[in-house]
């Protein structure tokens, strides 16, 4: 059961002087009575008379205010006894609630560290400036009698010399109670609910595992106060200086329990046998019976003399203590000696997981089974991960979800979640085998080649789109093409809302994907029908806000009537994403953008005017889902609520960064338009989109291939493949921006006119590398599981954006550049740390190394234009020029490269000349 809903009776009396009464809520009752035995618990409704001790007899009365009344209570407490309240007042805060509590708190005391800045500043002003409506406080009132937690930090003193006071209490299995003495601080886990539980268990398997010693804290003193044992061990981390950095790092941490899983892997402590399926079944008491049975007979094909050894059974940084450059791993209640050998190893990838709700820890476990990628190396019962057949993966995976499930109560799982588990379960031992997946090397061959095919499909979308609004300028008046412009707008806007982020979210899921398809064709269609007819009544609206009174509602109404059509052809299409399927992904886009335009421009010729565009865009709209479904089954609408839950929890923060991406690259036009006018917009958009060239050709279509490969990536491997995709995009990208700011003046050879332009070019090409590394690191935040993250980091861009943008504005558009590259170096550097805190296996050191190549290159070919340019000058650029001294620019960037890269260069040849 643990002591966590229980962990506030340290601060009642240890020994209340007469029976105790308790009028809890049904969640707090069974936790608070193994802590108090003896203790009476009073029914909702309780009113004086009915069966409860004789009035004025109770030595502790504990009453939730939310279900009881405290004055009908005090009656039945002794003249010597203590009331004690959880409701609005009190010195006591049980964070962040009485049913899932954390901690205890009053002021004065230190506030425990969580895992970073955020959630440590979250809970920081939580506790000091108020509190969460579902915390209580814990008021104490009548006699004034010792605590338990007052004992046991007595006892603590005595046996270890130095007498200490209480700053805080952490409530987990155990109530851990921090107390601060003159040597520092101390850790004591006590037991409050299982008196015969072991005081340290680390020591048992310290005796087996020795080699374990440098990662255990080191015990001070062992004890019994009222007949509840405690250890009490060294606080980790110590008290840190001021202006230190307290936070771990995740990737530290994840290190350590690495290094514990193998340590503990490395010494065998003896061999499954007859009855250890039924015994390690038994263990998980959250399952239900004839569950464990059936599991159990799965689990006998495990009994033939496997290597055992000790596991933790719960190796996430949680459980890492993390002091300067030592690590400490605590929580060894659960630990148990006759594991396979290696179960830690096959957890881990499930516990990296924690906390994303689309990905369930025993889906993750089972997956190994099929995909033995992550852990294909890891040493598992005496071979390794990839060396054992599918049958036997098969058991050893639903063992270690047994020993995931053994350390889950079920309050902390909830029937809900406990019952996905159970169907996880069920699904992979009725599964049969899948088809075998392609080698790694073949997944990256195929995301290079992807690449390629996005480049093409993007290339022959714009230029359809090119030719329809060069033959509408051609024939209609400016005003037609501006309807057109505010029309498409407003759905480009709407199409990033219309499914919630739930369609691309498919391509990074955890589990079964088919299903989780289906619920979201049914949130895209739902959603993209109510918005095309919110948008169709409010059309009018929207034209007369936007100045577009003749002729406007009729375009929006049309434009939107697509939104539906292409939030259903999404969802197949990102499948298809997912699978790498790239040729088969762009067929539906690439024919139905030529036959749109075809009609668009078969309409316009024959007067048709604005609306030939629109009708144009429904065709191609219908068109790309019924190719869709032609290139892959239509997916059916269904429905899960838990699916939903988890393709809204991560597509809802991935949808919300595309639209924050939309408006930031979109903002500085209207401030410098509205401040600076149309000249200068003008100059300003010329220089911009040139620069942008690289970025969108590039990075966006690299990266578009690159997200499902690195969503099939797990642990380490996600790190190391992002560094690579990261290496490969800069490496083509670099060398065109810095080409573009040494030739920034050659902006001229399109008219004088445009001589203002020429800064902005300049800035604006480093502003498009530095966006670059910004674009890829938040592909990588999303293979990772991190769509929040990556959507604070497109937030913070857009506010910073506007900050220094409105500020530099009056200065003209070259100091607008300039803002944009302040602002994206600050979000580039921003990305790169929270990269190293989020993305396992990514390394700053290991990017700047791989990117050695590509930097002396660029640094190669600068230096020799710059020479070229001086040695032979020119009266005034000309395209000549520009061919002649650009083709010696590329030449000395290619040079080192090769000279610096040529087997990585090599091997991507190779990847590119393989079939698809």
């Amino acid at each position: 059961m643990g002591d966590r809903l229980a962990g506030f009776a340290v601060l009642l009396p240890a020994d209340p002087p007469g029976p105790v009464v308790l009028a809890v809520t049904d969640v707090l009752a069974p936790h608070l009575l193994a802590a108090f035995p003896a203790a009476t618990v009073l029914p909702p409704g309780w009113s004086a008379g009915a069966s409860a001790p004789p009035a004025g007899s109770a030595g502790l009365v504990l009453v939730d205010t939310r279900r009881h009344d405290v004055e009908t209570l005090r009656p039945l407490l002794a003249p010597e006894g203590v009331l004690a309240a959880l409701g609005e007042d009190g010195e006591y805060v049980v964070h962040p609630s009485a049913e899932s509590p954390e901690m205890l708190w009053r002021r004065g005391w230190p506030v425990n560290v969580p895992s970073g800045p955020v959630p440590w500043l979250r809970r920081r002003v939580a506790l000091a400036a108020g509190r969460p409506v579902t915390a209580p406080r814990l008021e104490l009132s009548g006699a004034s009698l010792p605590s338990l937690a007052d004992e046991v930090v007595a006892d603590v003193g005595q046996l270890t010399g130095d007498p200490g006071r209480l700053v805080g209490v952490t409530t987990a299995g155990h109530a851990v109670l921090r107390v601060r003495g003159d040597a520092g601080d101390v850790a004591v886990r006590l037991s409050l609910t299982d008196p015969d539980r072991a005081g340290d268990r680390a020591a048992r398997v310290l005796e087996d595992v020795p080699e374990l010693a440098p990662y255990l804290p080191r015990v001070l003193a062992l004890g019994r106060t009222r007949g509840r044992p405690w250890v009490a061990t060294e606080w980790k981390p110590r008290r840190r200086a001021a202006l230190s950095w307290p936070w771990p790092s995740p990737d530290q941490q994840w290190r350590a329990a690495d290094d514990v899983a193998s340590v503990l892997a490395g010494r065998i402590t003896g061999s499954t046998g007859p009855g250890w399926a039924d015994a390690w079944c038994a263990a998980a008491e959250v399952v239900p019976a004839a569950d464990r049975r059936r599991w159990a007979d799965e689990l006998r094909a495990l009994e033939g003399d496997l290597p055992t050894t000790w596991c933790h059974g719960d190796l996430w940084p949680g459980n890492v203590l993390v002091d300067g450059d030592t690590s400490v791993v605590i929580d060894w209640d659960n630990a148990s000696p006759d594991a396979p050998q290696g179960m830690d190893g096959l957890l881990m990838p499930a516990l990296r997981a924690a906390g994303d709700p689309s990905r369930l820890a025993s889906e993750e476990i089972l997956s190994l089974v099929d995909d033995v990628g992550p852990v294909a190396d890891t040493l598992v019962a005496g071979r390794r991960w990839s060396d054992w057949e599918r049958p036997m993966r098969r058991s050893l995976a639903l063992a270690a979800v047994v020993l995931y499930l053994r350390n889950r109560s079920l309050h902390d799982l909830g029937e809900e979640t406990l019952a996905r588990h159970l169907s996880a379960v069920t699904r992979a031992l009725e599964a049969s085998p899948p088809p075998p997946a392609p080698p790694a090397a073949d997944q990256a061959g195929r995301t290079a080649r992807g690449a390629l095919w996005l480049a093409t499909n993007g290339i022959v979308v714009k230029g359809a789109q090119t030719i329809v609004l060069l033959t509408l300028a051609a024939l209609l008046a400016p005003s037609a093409l501006g309807l057109v412009a505010l029309g498409t707008l407003v759905a480009n806007f709407s199409l990033q809302v219309t499914s919630l982020g739930t369609a691309s979210a498919l391509v990074y899921w955890r589990g079964d994907v088919l299903r989780a398809a289906r619920t979201a064709v049914t949130i895209g269609a739902g959603l993209g029908a109510v918005l095309a007819a919110a948008l169709w009544v409010a059309a009018p609206w929207l034209a007369s806000a936007l100045r577009a009174e003749d002729g406007g509602a009729a375009v929006i109404r049309g434009l939107t009537v697509t939104l539906p059509f292409l939030a259903v052809a999404s969802v197949t299409n990102e499948l298809l994403r997912r699978r790498l399927e790239f040729l088969r992904r762009i067929i539906p886009d690439t024919v139905s953008s030529v036959v749109g335009a075809t009609v668009a421009i078969a309409m316009v010729m024959q007067g048709s005017g604005v609306m030939a565009l629109v009708v144009g865009q429904v065709v191609q709209a219908v068109l790309t889902l019924v190719l869709a479904w032609v290139v892959h089954p239509p997916v059916l609408p269904g429905w899960d609520r838990e699916d939903a839950r988890g393709l809204l929890s991560y597509g809802g923060p991935y949808a919300g960064a595309n639209l924050l991406e939309l408006v930031q690259l979109n903002v500085d036009y209207l401030i410098v338009a509205r401040v600076l006018g149309a000249v200068a917009l003008g100059q300003y958009s010329l220089g911009f989109r040139l620069a942008f060239m690289p970025y969108l050709m590039i990075v966006v279509v690299i990266t578009g291939a690159a997200f499902p490969y690195l969503c099939r990536m797990r642990g380490r491997d996600l790190g190391r493949s992002a560094t690579v995709v990261m290496t490969a995009t800069l490496t083509l990208v670099a060398p065109l921006c810095v080409g573009l700011a040494v030739f920034a003046d050659h902006l001229v050879l399109l008219g004088d006119k445009w001589a203002d332009g020429v800064p902005v070019v300049g800035w604006l090409a480093l502003y498009a590398a530095l966006l670059s590394v910004g674009q890829l690191v938040q592909t990588s935040l999303n293979a990772a599981g991190r769509p929040a993250v990556s959507m604070c980091l497109r937030l913070t861009h857009l506010l910073l954006l506007l900050a220094i943008v409105w500020a530099v504005v009056h200065h003209g558009i070259a100091a607008v550049a300039v803002g944009q590259v302040l602002a994206a170096s600050v979000v580039a550097l921003v990305a790169l740390v929270l990269a190293r805190v989020f993305v396992p296996g990514f390394s700053l050191r290991g990017l700047a190394w791989s990117l050695r190549p590509a930097a002396t290159g660029v640094l190669v070919m600068t230096a020799v234009v710059l020479a070229v340019r001086r040695l032979f000058p020119v009266a005034e650029p000309s395209l000549t020029h520009l061919l002649v001294v650009g083709t010696i620019g590329v030449l000395a960037f290619a040079l080192p490269v090769w000279l610096l890269d040529r087997d990585n260069l090599r091997d991507a040849g190779r990847l590119l000349r393989r079939p698809t």
